[in-house]
């Protein structure tokens, strides 16, 4: 594969984000990369995956790249877009994901994160999440990962400032399962693997289902309401989407209007 690396071992798999030229940001090939390794893994059987970047990464994940987001009057809104496919399938995988984080997540990156079971990072870690930086829409489904992790206060936050959030603040809000010194980082994380590996693999997957069919069904019902969904076509097509997407890739402050 191009964009990331495998290695198994029983019933262990690890995933590395490969994209070194690109921060490790999520490119839509690269996506499809890893829809197909979790669909192998299930047959496999792999019972824990560890998600991790490359040795040595500054930038843990840089989120899903701003040229590949559709264009209003050319794509459907976004309500189901690429990077789903990829977070939809680490929640519907019957095993445990590990995030093992030891760089900077911004945007697309912090949705890949908040979709695997147990986060996991070193003091390296910052958090970043980035759709009012560029007026990009977000479904309910993304919403509702982060909520998940923290208060709607802290959403709130995160959300309207797009501030980055160091490792220890993480940790303390919950986000962080453990935060773990950098030289010990892999060692612990392999040791909860193990721990979860010598446990009963059909309760867990039960358990895990029962969890994301908890926290989820709410969002299904706001997913039909077609108000919500007129609203996200709003920003969508949107000139200040069009304007956010247009001043990243130029790198510029963009000059947001309102409409």
């Amino acid at each position: 594969m191009k964009f990331i690396k495998i290695e198994e071992r029983d019933g262990l798999a690890e995933m590395s984000l490969y994209n070194i030229r690109k921060s490790n940001s999520l490119n839509l090939e690269m996506i499809d990369e890893m829809v197909a390794a979790f669909d192998n893994f299930e047959k496999r059987k792999t019972r824990v995956v560890i998600l991790r970047s490359h040795p040595g990464s500054k930038v843990w994940c840089a989120g899903l790249r701003i040229d590949q987001l559709p264009e209003a009057g050319i794509d459907e809104t976004p309500y189901e877009y690429a990077l789903e496919k990829i977070l939809k399938r680490i929640e519907s995988f019957p095993g445990v994901v590990i995030a093992m984080i030891d760089g900077s997540v911004w945007g697309g990156g912090c949705e890949l994160i908040f979709s695997c079971d147990i986060l996991i990072g070193s003091p390296k870690a910052s958090f970043a999440i980035t759709p009012a930086k560029i007026s990009a829409p977000y479904n309910p489904n993304q919403v509702n990962r982060v909520l998940q992790r923290v208060g709607s206060n802290i959403a709130m936050e995160l959300f309207f400032t797009a501030d980055v959030m160091n490792a220890q603040r993480a940790e303390r809000l919950g986000i962080l399962n453990h935060l773990v010194n950098e030289e010990e980082l892999e060692g612990f994380t392999m040791n909860m693997a193990q721990r979860i590996l010598n446990n009963a693999p059909l309760a867990i997957q039960l358990i895990k289902n029962q969890i994301h069919q908890l926290a989820t069904q709410t969002v299904e019902q706001l997913t039909e309401d077609k108000n919500m969904r007129a609203k996200i076509k709003d920003v969508f097509e949107s000139r200040d989407f069009h304007e956010g997407k247009l001043a990243f890739l130029e790198k510029r402050k963009p000059q947001f209007k309102g409409k």
